[in-house]
């Protein structure tokens, strides 16, 4: 048995995208909308999960949607720690709490968010949103 993470196989043209989120439920859906993309998914409910798929890795993850509060962890402390490995990854945060919220309690601060490349959306968002957000991000 191989210690590489398992992850579905990639095109050529395909694109990696990296959820991270605690709810499974969350995971399913997000995992569901983007399969409308021709994309490379791959799901983790923690952060140690999604900081060993960056580093282990051998492709480049074009995406990371993360969840801002985790359990374990939160999306920005996680980011902090993959961004040096995936240099070129863009990001989407999701909550369910607004961004004055997060702000509030110094979970994303605007030094956290970069136009173009770093993105938020609050949750509960149409399944439209999401592809809108990711589809500028990637594109």
């Amino acid at each position: 048995m191989s210690d590489q993470p398992n992850v579905p196989a990639a095109g050529p043209n395909d694109r990696t995208i990296l959820l991270l989120d605690d709810d499974s439920n969350t995971l399913l859906a997000l995992h569901s909308i983007l399969e409308r993309m021709e994309a490379r998914v791959i799901e983790c409910a923690s952060g140690p999960c999604a900081i060993r798929h960056c580093t282990e890795l051998g492709s480049a993850i074009d995406l990371l949607v993360a969840d801002v509060i985790l359990q374990d962890s939160n999306g920005p402390a996680v980011v902090r720690k993959v961004k040096p490995l995936q240099p070129l990854m863009r990001l989407l945060y999701i909550s369910g709490f607004s961004m004055a919220d997060l702000q509030r309690r110094g979970l994303l601060s605007a030094s956290d968010m970069t136009p173009g490349s770093v993105e938020f959306l609050q949750k509960p968002f149409s399944p439209k949103e999401f592809l809108e957000n990711v589809e500028r991000l990637l594109n």
